[in-house]
C-alpha cells in the first residue's frame, strides 16, 4: 500500500481529516423542536418578535412613573393592578400607583418607568408610602431585552443543549430544521474478542467496542454494533463489503496493525483510498484514515486505552464535523506538571492524568502506569496531557495542555 509506511504527524492527521470532508453535504430535516437536544442547526433561527414582547416588571411591586417622586415624595394613591397576562390598561397618572405583579406587562400608554421593590414599600388605606425611594427605571425589563426582532438567535451547526430548549420555547418555534443523525457502524476485529457475556478461554471481553458506542451516542450520532471481525481475510471482506453502503462512516478497533493476521489493511489495498495509516504518536501509532468505497473508514488501534485517546483526540473532532457542529474547539488548559519524565522526541504523547490542588495551586498528576492497555488509567482519571513532539523532558513546574474528557465532548 503506497504512503502507509511513513509516519505523519498529530497535527498533519487532523487537517486531513477534516480536509477530507470539503466537499461532504449534509442532509436535513424538520423536527418537534422538543425532540433537538443534541440535534445540530441546519439554518440560522431568527426570532420574529422582541423578546420580551413589552417592557415587563423584575419583580413584585409597584408601578409609578418617576416624577410622582422626582421631589422627593411618598405617598401615592394606588389606582390598579397588573397580573401577568392581564395587564392594566389605563394611564398612571403623576402622583398615582398601581400593584404590579413579576413579568407583567407594562404598556406604553401606563406612563410607568419605574418600579418601587414591594419591600421598600407600605399600604395603609389604598395609599402607597415608598420608604426607600427607587432610582428611575428599577426593576423593568426592556422590549427586546433578551432577542430583539430579526436577530438570530441560533447560528447553523449548532449543537442544541437541554437549556437552549427554554430559549427555542420562548421563540414560538414548533419545528426547526436540523442535520440528520450521522449514521456509524461500529466493529471490533480480532479472533480473541468475546461477544457474549460468558468469555472463552483465552477470550478478552470487548472493552473497545462498549465505550466507542456510548462516546458515538453522546456525540448525537445513530450507531449500530456491527459485531466483531475474525482475523480472516474472507470474513473481514465479507463484513465490510456487506455494511459500506449502509453508513456515513465505519468505525474498526483493532487490525489496523502491520501484522499477517491484520487483515483490515488488506481489504484498504483493494477496495479503498488510504489518507494515512500510522502517527507518530503514543499510544496510538497504528491508526487508519481513508475511504472504502467512498465511505469515510477509521481504524483505531486494538488496545483499549489507545483507541479510546485517538478517538478522543482525533475521531472526536471529526464526527462534530460530520455532524456539521460549527464550534468543535477544545478547551485546553496550561497547567504545570508535578512529575518529571523523559520522552522520545519525534512523537506527540497523551499521557493519562489528573489536575490536583497543592498548597492552593493546580497541578498535573500523571496516571502511575502508560500502558496503551492498562484501562483504569483512563477510568481513573480526568483528562489527557498532551506532550509536544520536541518535547525531550519534563521538569516539574512545566506548563502542559490538559484537556478534560468531559470538554472533549461537549
Amino acid at each position: 500500500m503506497k504512503n502507509n509506511k511513513m509516519l505523519i504527524s498529530v497535527n498533519s492527521a487532523k487537517k486531513k481529516m477534516i480536509d477530507s470532508l470539503k466537499n461532504y453535504k449534509n442532509a436535513s430535516e424538520f423536527i418537534d423542536f422538543k425532540d433537538s437536544e443534541n440535534r445540530v442547526l441546519a439554518n440560522n433561527i431568527v426570532s420574529k418578535n422582541n423578546i420580551p414582547e413589552f417592557d415587563n416588571s423584575a419583580v413584585d411591586g409597584f408601578g409609578i412613573n418617576y416624577n410622582s417622586i422626582r421631589k422627593g415624595k411618598k405617598t401615592l394613591k394606588i389606582v390598579g393592578e397588573s397580573r401577568p397576562g392581564k395587564p392594566f390598561k389605563n394611564k398612571v397618572k403623576i402622583g398615582e400607583a398601581i400593584v404590579i405583579f413579576t413579568g407583567a406587562f407594562i404598556l406604553k400608554n401606563n406612563n410607568i418607568n419605574t418600579i418601587c421593590f414591594e419591600e421598600n414599600c407600605l399600604i395603609e388605606n389604598n395609599n402607597l408610602k415608598i420608604i426607600k425611594l427607587p432610582e428611575k427605571g428599577d426593576n423593568i425589563r426592556k422590549k427586546g431585552e433578551d432577542i430583539k426582532e430579526n436577530q438570530v438567535a441560533f447560528k447553523k451547526g449548532r449543537k442544541i443543549r437541554t437549556v437552549d430548549l427554554a430559549q427555542l420555547s420562548s421563540l414560538g418555534l414548533k419545528k426547526i430544521k436540523v442535520f440528520k443523525k450521522i449514521k456509524v457502524g461500529v466493529f471490533s476485529s480480532g479472533d480473541e474478542i468475546s461477544s457474549s457475556s460468558k468469555k472463552k478461554k483465552f477470550s478478552i471481553f470487548d472493552a473497545n467496542k462498549t465505550v466507542l458506542i456510548s462516546l458515538i451516542k453522546r456525540l448525537g450520532c445513530e450507531i449500530s454494533d456491527l459485531g466483531v471481525i475474525k482475523d480472516n481475510f474472507e470474513h473481514t471482506h465479507k463484513k465490510l463489503n456487506k455494511n459500506l453502503s449502509s453508513f456515513d462512516l465505519i468505525i474498526t478497533s483493532g487490525g489496523v496493525s502491520k501484522s499477517r493476521i491484520d487483515h483490515i489493511g488488506n481489504f484498504f489495498s483493494t477496495s479503498g483510498k488510504v489518507n494515512f495509516w500510522q502517527l507518530s504518536l503514543k499510544p496510538g501509532r497504528p491508526f487508519a484514515f481513508g475511504k472504502l468505497n467512498n465511505t469515510p473508514f477509521i481504524g483505531l488501534p486494538g488496545n483499549p486505552v489507545a483507541a479510546v485517546v485517538t478517538f478522543l483526540m482525533l475521531v472526536v473532532n471529526f464526527l462534530k464535523n460530520l455532524c456539521g457542529i460549527k464550534k468543535t474547539e477544545i478547551i485546553e488548559r496550561l497547567i504545570p506538571a508535578n512529575f518529571e519524565m523523559k520522552k522520545k522526541t519525534g512523537r506527540t504523547e497523551w499521557l493519562r492524568g489528573s489536575i490536583k490542588i497543592i498548597n492552593n495551586n493546580f497541578f498535573l498528576e500523571k496516571f502511575h502506569t502508560s500502558g496503551s492497555g492498562i484501562i483504569s488509567s483512563i477510568s481513573n482519571t480526568d483528562g489527557i496531557i498532551e506532550i509536544n513532539e520536541d518535547v525531550k523532558y519534563i521538569k516539574k513546574g512545566t506548563l502542559l495542555k490538559f484537556y478534560r474528557y468531559e470538554d472533549i465532548l461537549n
